[in-house]
């Protein structure tokens, strides 16, 4: 392999990689960056608001059947 390049076919190429390119990769990196960042915090609050549903939920079966028991209880009394 020739020294700086690549050698294809027989023929010497050399990678240029311009200052605006890297400008443009390093834009691009940024914005798949923030991108990412944004689905994964709203796929979290997705998964968030799924569990406070669910304990809600838990909490008020739990209160029903709370409730439930105390008005036999009262039944009972009178």
């Amino acid at each position: 392999m020739p020294k700086g390049g690549y050698e294809i076919l027989g023929h010497n190429y050399v990678v240029v990689v311009l200052p605006e390119t890297i400008i443009q990769i390093l834009l691009i990196v940024l914005a798949l960056t923030g991108i990412s960042l944004s689905v994964w915090q709203w796929r979290n609050e997705l998964r968030r608001k799924k569990a406070i549903e669910g304990l809600e939920a838990v909490v008020t079966k739990y209160e029903q059947a709370y409730e439930r028991m105390f008005e036999g209880a009262a039944a009972l009394n009178r």
